[in-house]
């Protein structure tokens, strides 16, 4: 008789909440919220999905993340001897398959192979993905951003008129330090530097100096100050 018992590495526990709750982080095989839910400790799943809210005091490792909603991954912060003590070096969120309906929030960096966005998101630091779809809906941004496939436009639908205003104040722009990729198109987008192949800068654009090797196309209400042709070099 074969003995073998079922070790987690084997199977993955799958885990539900369903309205207000929380849980401890871990490694799980699904993990399903629906209304409002938080995460003591980093999460590592085969799938993460949520409808409502869900805070992870850690990081976010998927193969696949789809949020209709908001996300964010916030540094856990231990009590120790009676003193606040940070643990939240690395935070990230990492994923094969990412799609955002909604927000997302973290200090850390974004890595996926598929991204896609249709609200806001506040990545304090790197954004990559391949193919990287945004479609802002709010005040946006990232320290850098990189990708293969990277386009940027106004985010519009119905399903998220009245969650985000955009006026003067707050107005739907993305910012980012730095954007680089080879295919890149943009829509009000505020950057320091631009870099790539194919640049298309659209509409509602702000960018200091724009870099690119085949093609380079700058719409007539937005503003380049500086322009480079990288294929001569």
């Amino acid at each position: 008789m074969d003995n073998h018992i079922v070790s987690p590495s084997d199977k993955r526990n799958d885990i539900s909440i369903i309205g207000e709750g929380s849980s401890a982080g871990g490694v799980y095989g699904k993990v399903k919220v629906v209304g409002d839910s938080s995460f003591n400790d980093s999460l590592v799943c085969d799938q993460f999905k949520c409808t409502g809210t869900s805070v992870v005091n850690g990081s976010l490792e998927s193969t696949d993340i789809k949020i209709t909603g908001t996300l964010t991954l916030t540094e856990r912060i231990v009590d120790h001897e009676g003193g606040d003590l940070t643990q939240g070096t690395g935070l990230h969120a990492k994923a094969e398959k990412m799609k955002v309906v909604g927000e997302l929030h973290l200090s850390g960096d974004c890595q996926a192979e598929i991204f896609k966005l249709n609200g806001r998101c506040t990545v304090g630091g790197m954004l990559t993905a391949e193919h990287m779809t945004l479609r802002i809906m709010g005040p946006s941004e990232a320290r850098e951003i990189g990708g293969s496939i990277i386009s940027v436009k106004n985010g519009r639908g119905k399903l998220l008129e009245g969650l985000f205003t955009s006026n003067a104040s707050n107005p739907s722009i993305l910012k980012a330090n730095m954007i680089e990729g080879d295919n890149i198109e943009l829509e009000n987008t505020v950057a320091e530097v631009v870099r790539g192949d194919q640049i298309k800068i659209g509409p509602g654009c702000r960018i200091g100096t724009v870099e690119y090797r085949s093609s380079l196309q700058i719409h007539s209400q937005s503003e380049v100050l500086v322009q480079r042709n990288r294929s001569v070099d």
